[in-house]
């Protein structure tokens, strides 16, 4: 194979990849692979780009980050204790196999890992990353347009047609969802994943910093603002409550930013300075940035009331919102209940009484659900989902919770590594915010609304196969490693003209 033969194939591999994401669970792969859940197309590429691109790419000496080194850490923690648990007494569960859920939760770990570790090496090149943009606007673009079809199908014809449940059940394993959009996802809440760990964190990030991959605009409007609008929408639609959720609190996290910028900005007025009087007056100072400070948490806290009113009225899940009780036994998980959360609360209960009995290296990945029945509360039994799930399913109970999954599987020596590897991105997207080029400071953005979301978004989703954080995270480290390398070219031209 040439050279020119090699690169195109990888381009082609990595396009497919990236176009691909937003398809979590498609049946052909299904059966290919023998799992039932998470079963994307994209893993295929995957595999391709290992044999064809990062195994090259290491033999040729390829530059990693070092911002690899707390996964890597985190990697072998997940590999030690789930070594260790084969030496625990598990309890009795259905008779599934101990040994082959392990092998099964390290190799998702290791797709997810996988992911990340080719996002990054092939997003390094400052072009090959616009490109990259290029193609995942356009797998947004075609989720953004699958979800307005979903919806106008089913409230303008009255329910969905055939020929979409025939196109619908070509790349996915679930039913569609009355009344909800679920894109190429398995189910909505996986799509309001994606949308907000992915594509929403990148072109919200685009249009606050007014840059575009684009040469064109449609009159003053970006490719992204376009987007954007389209994929909350989608969003909306998704009736996901973590999904909205952790879409608020990410524009809860761009408001602060605005507000803080907004009190200095007051605090530099003329008039601002007159209401001091003479002198510094710290102490005047102090309240009168106080009052503003507080006035506008007083604004948002009205808005979030507000909003969550409207939900309460669009979502029958919801209703009860505002009827909470403190009068019975289990208030908490009664409210819950009526909300039709419960069941979530007691998988992250389950979860988090395992952690308590294991709290250093966990039970091993996969293996908590094995502890699940006997820590169970005495409410989870009047629940229909978890006494069928564990008399009737053949697959154990998840905590249905990344961080929970995190402590109860591997401890907190596991839970530190993770944690740590999301700060050292966190502290990559600062460097890349406080650049002077556009596409750096609009990647930073993006990595810094991706990990806000996620903060929510984990209380969501455990699985470390879906493949949107790893991808984002991918792109926040290629733009990281390209603006490290610029540096080290600038000090060695500096260095030749001296």
């Amino acid at each position: 194979m040439t050279l020119k033969v090699w690169q195109r194939t990888v381009n082609f591999l990595w396009v497919g990849l990236l176009l691909t994401l937003p398809i979590t669970s498609m049946p052909a792969v299904v059966r290919l692979v023998g799992s039932d859940t998470v079963a994307s197309p994209s893993g295929l590429f995957l595999f391709a780009l290992l044999v064809f691109w990062f195994i090259p790419f290491v033999l040729r000496r390829g530059r990693l980050s070092f911002l690899v080194v707390p996964l890597l850490g985190f990697v072998l923690i997940a590999l030690i204790t789930s070594i260790r648990s084969c030496f625990l007494v598990f309890p009795p569960y259905e008779n599934i196999s101990t040994f082959k859920n392990i092998i099964m939760s390290l190799v998702t770990l290791g797709v997810g890992a996988a992911f990340y570790l080719i996002a990054q090496t092939l997003t390094q090149d400052t072009e090959m990353l616009q490109k990259s943009m290029r193609w995942v606007h356009t797998a947004g673009a075609g989720v953004v347009f699958w979800c307005f079809v979903q919806f106008a199908a089913w409230h303008l014809l009255g329910g969905y047609p055939q020929w979409l449940r025939d196109f619908h059940d070509l790349y996915s394993i679930a039913p569609l969802y009355n009344n909800r959009v679920s894109g190429f996802a398995l189910e909505p809440s996986w799509l309001a994943h994606q949308l907000n760990v992915l594509f929403i964190p990148l072109w919200l990030a685009a249009t606050i910093k007014g840059h575009t991959v684009y040469r064109n605009k449609i009159w003053k409007l970006t490719v992204e603002n376009i987007l954007l609008v389209g994929g909350v929408f989608s969003l909306i639609l998704s009736f996901s409550r973590v999904g909205w959720a952790a879409f608020l609190l990410t524009l809860f996290y761009l408001s602060i930013r605005a507000n803080i910028k907004f009190v200095h900005w007051i605090e530099a007025r003329p008039f601002f300075q007159l209401s001091l009087g003479e002198g510094t007056n710290t102490g005047k100072r102090f309240w009168i940035s106080a009052g503003i400070s507080v006035g506008i948490i007083l604004v948002y806290f009205i808005l979030i009331v507000g909003l969550a009113f409207i939900f309460s009225k669009l979502d029958p899940r919801m209703e009860d919102l505002f009827n909470i009780s403190f009068s019975e036994n289990n208030a908490l998980l009664e409210y819950a209940d009526s909300l039709n959360f419960s069941t979530r609360i007691i998988y992250w209960q389950a979860g988090w009484k395992v952690f308590n009995d294991y709290p250093l290296l966990g039970v091993g990945l996969g293996n908590s659900g094995y502890f699940f029945p006997q820590n169970l509360s005495p409410f989870a039994w009047k629940l229909v989902e978890v006494r069928d799930l564990i008399y009737r399913s053949a697959s154990l109970l998840n905590t249905k919770n990344l961080w929970v999954r995190l402590l109860s599987e591997t401890g907190i020596i596991g839970f530190a590594f993770f944690t740590g590897w999301l700060y050292v991105l966190w502290q990559a997207s600062k460097t890349l915010e406080s650049t002077q080029r556009s596409d750096w400071q609009t990647m930073g953005l993006a990595g810094k609304l991706m990990l806000v979301a996620l903060i929510l978004e984990g209380f969501s989703i455990d699985s470390f196969a879906i493949p949107y954080l790893w991808v984002s995270s991918g792109f926040v480290t290629g733009a990281f490693l390209s603006f490290i390398h610029s540096g080290k070219k600038q000090e060695s031209c500096k260095g030749e003209l001296n």
